[in-house]
Formats: structure tokens, sequence, C-alpha cells
């Protein structure tokens, strides 16, 4: 029953088109010797923020909640295939209703006591349907559709949505969105849960430095499958060099680098380096509220202005792919038929001229990565060239990822952005629709076309259908040319070769519990 169930959720968790046959299988399989290591230390490029899943600020806290927090369903090892984790049944009944049962015994730590349906209930609605203290997570869009979990006893449930969502397993339930708290721990602790988490998972959090990371141990009240390691350090390491000299000496064991980085330490002694395809996208925004950019022949002039090509040379060393949409293959909805955009300055400055502007003074807003670095100092050259002055803002981490939102947001020019992906087309659309403007939305992207489109898709089940309508939402980005799209990324994993990590395609979310000695 219970293999029937999960092949019943995996096949309901990605729609055709999605990409399990294309996952990049684990190294290798474990050895039965004993394990050697009982600590290993693994590198984030952000600090961490906050180990809330419904707050969480991005990947770097996501794959430390992942091992911390339960959730119903969960991937398998290195798979986007999933199987069940605290929910001993998971059944979907109708487009618009599911069904669960948790396992009995699963305890949260530090004595919050046993997880029951109440937990599951406050863990998903607090996201919008039942915020506490008024407070609506930037994660709403994961739980579209959702109006309620209703409990139907100690360890049942149903989740009650008012639309289909064909994401909803994947990119909520299975993944950090979907992870169960404590209900007791998080209105007992408030803001102090951000960094003293509560939950039930394989591994507990028990330090956290600002600028430094934080520390796990095995979690000894975990009812699942114990973990290879005793202790795994997320160590905060923002430049990529420092990282790899820490990999080089044994301070580090696991790091995902630039490929500047990473390709000449495939020679290293004890270093393996594992390349797979990105699913971190990279552009150009512009802010399409701020003068001169809201005239449109300017924001069409910046982007024929640029040679992405050039920039990708410079930035990646010629190892990362062109991107030239926001849906990258294999995920459905990638726009193959994409605009190829070449540089054309005497088109791009034809529009400036049409506009009235042809000494236009700006800045590009970036983080303080070498490749961010050195492509914008190429942007910033070719822009020379049309008549376009652009003063380059490099940002720390702390700073930048503020710069866009909130009020401030509104006096950004142009700006360099990485967010990271995930199999499904709408958690890639959810940061431009309109309400996102002031938090993630950072061009201002304004389009009721593109906010009606991104909700079509959610509720679409055929596959085609779907593909279709997020094409449609692409071009609409497209005609705003509010975004000069530079690549997808390209993933190399570097680690000790006597580790071997477990990770998703696109080694963006990894499975830190399920890390092992070779």
């Amino acid at each position: 029953m219970q293999n029937d169930l999960e092949l019943s959720v995996s096949r309901r968790a990605f729609v055709a088109g999605s990409v399990a046959a294309t996952a990049s299988p684990l190294l290798g399989a474990m050895p039965a010797q004993a394990q050697a290591k009982t600590s290993i230390a693994v590198r984030i490029e952000r600090d961490i923020t906050v180990l809330d899943p419904a707050f969480r600020g991005g990947p770097h806290d996501a794959n430390v909640i992942r091992c911390v927090y339960q959730r119903l369903i969960k991937q398998k090892d290195g798979s986007v295939e999933t199987e069940l984790d605290a929910a001993a049944e998971l059944k979907q009944v109708s487009p618009t209703l599911i069904e669960f049962t948790l396992k009995p015994g699963q305890m949260f730590t530090d004595g919050f006591g046993e997880m029951t349906a109440e937990d599951v209930k406050f863990s998903f609605e607090r996201f919008a349907v039942a915020p506490v203290d008024g407070k609506i997570s930037p994660y709403k869009g994961d739980w579209t559709g959702l109006t309620g979990v209703e409990v139907t006893g100690t360890y049942t449930g149903k989740i009650n949505l008012s639309q289909p969502n064909a994401g909803l397993l994947a990119i909520a339930i299975a993944d950090a969105s979907g992870c169960i708290v404590s209900k007791k721990a998080v209105m007992a602790r408030g803001v102090e849960h951000n960094t003293k988490p509560v939950g039930s998972g394989p591994y507990q959090v028990v330090s956290v430095e600002k600028q430094r990371g934080a520390v796990l141990k095995r979690n000894p009240t975990y009812s699942g499958a114990k973990p290879t390691f005793e202790e795994i350090k997320v160590n905060f390491i923002q430049d990529p060099k420092t990282a790899e000299l820490a990999l080089r000496s044994g301070e580090l064991d696991f790091a995902v680098l630039p490929p500047a980085i990473a390709e000449p330490m495939r020679s290293a002694q004890g270093i393996v380096v594992d390349q797979s395809p990105g699913l971190a996208y990279v552009w150009l925004g512009i802010n399409m509220e701020k003068a001169p950019f809201t005239d449109l022949r300017v924001r069409q002039a910046v982007r024929l202005a640029l040679d992405v090509d050039q920039m990708l040379l410079a930035g990646f060393n010629g190892k990362a792919p062109r991107l030239n949409t926001l849906v990258m293959q294999p995920i459905l909805g990638a726009w193959t038929e994409a605009p190829v955009y070449k540089r054309n300055v005497t088109e791009a400055k034809k529009l400036l001229a049409e506009a009235g502007q042809t000494a236009i003074k700006t800045r590009i807003t970036i983080l303080n990565q070498p490749a961010y670095q050195t492509m914008a100092l190429v942007a910033q050259a070719l822009l020379k060239e049309v008549g376009i002055t652009a003063e380059l803002d490099v940002q720390e981490g702390g700073t930048y990822w503020d710069a866009g939102k909130g009020e401030a947001g509104k006096n950004l020019d142009l700006f360099m952005m990485r967010f990271n992906g995930k199999l499904d087309p709408n958690f890639l659309m959810q940061w431009f629709v309109s309400s996102q403007i002031g938090t993630w939305n950072w061009q201002r992207f304004n389009s009721p076309e593109f906010d009606r489109l991104y909700q079509e898709a959610i509720v679409e089940s055929d596959p085609a259908k779907r593909a279709a309508i997020v094409i449609k939402a692409q071009q609409e980005m497209d005609k705003s040319a509010a975004f000069v799209w530079l690549t997808n990324d390209v993933a190399f994993a570097v680690r000790r070769a006597s580790v071997k990590p477990a990770y998703l395609p696109g080694a963006l979310d990894w499975q830190l519990d399920r890390f092992t000695s070779v």
C-alpha cells in the first residue's frame, strides 16, 4: 500500500515535461565499512538569515531548514521523485482536496511534544490564510489556492484548495514551504524561533552566529533513518576564493563554486569537481518606474547596447550557457523560440534619440561577487558607447538584498540579480507578479496580463496547455524590455573525495541529512 501511495504522490508531484528522467544520480553507493568522519563542513555564500520555513531568506536558509523539519513528503536521494516523510499516507482525493495521515510518535525537539495535525494546519495556513501577527509570508505563492487545513483527528487532516494547483506538491508540500513547525514553539519563541528553530527532522540547530553560519547536530529523537554525520558545520564564506582555499586545506568538505574557481581544482589532490546544468537564473533588470527608464524605448536601447555573450565570457569564462528568457529547459514551458538579442549600437542610439535621451547617467547595483563585478564592468563599457554613463554600485550581501525592497526600491536604476529556480514554471514566475513589487519584483514590472497568465498556469493540469500559457507569460516579460537575460548558470559542486554529497538537479537544493562518507 505504501509503495502505491509513493508512486501516486510522485506522479502528481511533477506534470509531464518535468525532469525526473534527467536528474543527476548520486555518485556511487554507500560503502559498508564504518565511517571515519563524524563531522563535515559545507559552504554557503549568503549568511544565515531566518530558519523559519515561512520567512526564509533563500536556498542558504532552506538547505538547513529541510534537514531540521519534516514534511509530509520529501524528495528521494538526489532525485525529484518523492517519498513519504512525516505522513503515513497522502492522498489526492480531487484537484482541490488532499488528505493526510501522520505517523504517530514524531517528536519535536526541546520538549515541545509530538507532531499532530494541528501543527500541520498551523504550518501551512500561516503563509497567508491565517498569518501570525499579520505577517504574510513572501512565499505565499507556493500555497496559491489554499483555503485552509481541516483537522479531522490527532494525526489526520484535509488540505482544502479553492482551485487546482499544478505545482503544489512539488514546490510547497515536498519542499521548504511544506516543512512542519511546532505551533507551540513558534508561539512561545516568537522572533527567537528564527535562529532557534524547533523541528522533528534528522538534525537540530545548536548554534547560529552572525557572519559565521550554523552548527547542526544529529537529532537523537528523530524517528527516521539516522544521518551519517554527527555534526554539520554550515559555514558562511562569501568570497569563493576563500572557499577554494578552505577546500584545498581540508577545512571545508563541500561547496558550489563559480566556474573560474572550480575548473582549476579538477587537478587538485583529494578534490572532486562535479558539473551539472544550473537551475538558477541571472539577468540585468531595469526599474520601469524610474526615469528615464519609464520610457520603453530607453529600456529597449539598454537591451540592444549590451552584448550578453561578451558579458558571460568575462563573468563565467564562457562556461555558463546563455539564457534568453525566464524558463529554461528542461522545465515545462521553456520558450525555445525566444528572441536572441544581438548588440546593435546604431539602433540603440536611434531609440535613445527618439526618446530625447542622448546623455543618460545611471548606476548598476550589484552584489560584490567576482562574476557580477566583471560582467558589470563589461556592461558599463558597452553602455558608454551608446551614451549611457553607468556608475557601478557594488554592495555587500546584507545591503544588496534589501536594495530593491520597500520605498528604497523606487530609487533603483539598473541591477544584476540571481534567483534560484525549481523544476516548476510557476515557482520561477511568482516573483514577477505585481504583488511582488516592493519585495522581489525589483523591475517593478506591473502587467495585469502577466498576473492573469500566472494564475491561469497554476490551475491548468494539461501539460501542453500549461506550457503554452507559460510561454505567453514570458512574451509579456519580453515586451517590457525590463529584463536582459544572461544565463541559467552552471553548477560546479566541489567536494573532498572523502565525502559524497546529496542534492537535487542544479545543486541548489541540498539534502544535508543524506551526505555520506566515501
